[in-house]
């Protein structure tokens, strides 16, 4: 007797050959391979579940005893119920690792845009500094917009000597100032 699996599962008919959204999103981020380890689970097992098994690996019928299973009128080819324990946290259920996995990947992104973008605090002190040389304020402050707008060029600034300082800024200076 063949069955159409639309039949048995009514309630999930509106999920049948439909993509799932976000998957290549989705394989990037956990991998396409079977799920392993802690959490993984069979397709029968409830989500937020742990399975109680006992210590030879049976699962435990509806009593104390393995065997009380059969002796409530279940057959002996049927298979004797698994016992579930609820997760008590979310730290411990797959809600827990979606956190985990989450919190890593915030940190990892706040640092990579904080490591482009920070200057050092007494940048315009040494950009200021070169007003010594024949700067004018306009001229020291223009150089100083330009290297917070561009973070990377003012930290490249910032760690060179002052000799070298003078000659980045008197280039900027000409192809601003032409003229002066």
């Amino acid at each position: 007797m063949s069955r159409d699996l639309g039949e048995d599962h009514k309630a999930d008919a509106e999920y049948l050959n439909k993509p799932l959204e976000n998957y290549a999103e989705m394989e990037t981020i956990f991998g396409k391979d079977m799920a392993t380890g802690k959490f993984a689970k069979d397709s029968s097992a409830p989500l937020g579940t742990e399975d109680d098994d006992t210590e030879d690996g049976a699962a435990n019928g509806t009593g104390d005893d393995p065997s009380s299973a059969f002796e409530e009128g279940a057959t002996s080819n049927a298979r004797p119920n698994k016992r579930a324990k609820i997760v008590e946290s979310e730290e411990d259920g797959l809600i827990g690792a979606f956190n985990k996995v989450g919190d890593k990947l915030a940190m990892a992104i706040m640092q990579v845009a904080k490591s482009n973008n920070e200057l050092p605090e007494d940048l315009f002190a040494k950009v200021n500094s070169l007003s010594v040389s024949g700067f004018n304020d306009l001229q020291i402050s223009t150089y100083y917009a330009h290297l917070v707008a561009n973070p990377l060029t003012g930290k490249a600034f910032y760690g060179l000597p002052f000799e070298h300082q003078l000659h980045w800024l008197a280039m900027f200076v000409s192809e601003r100032f032409p003229g002066q």
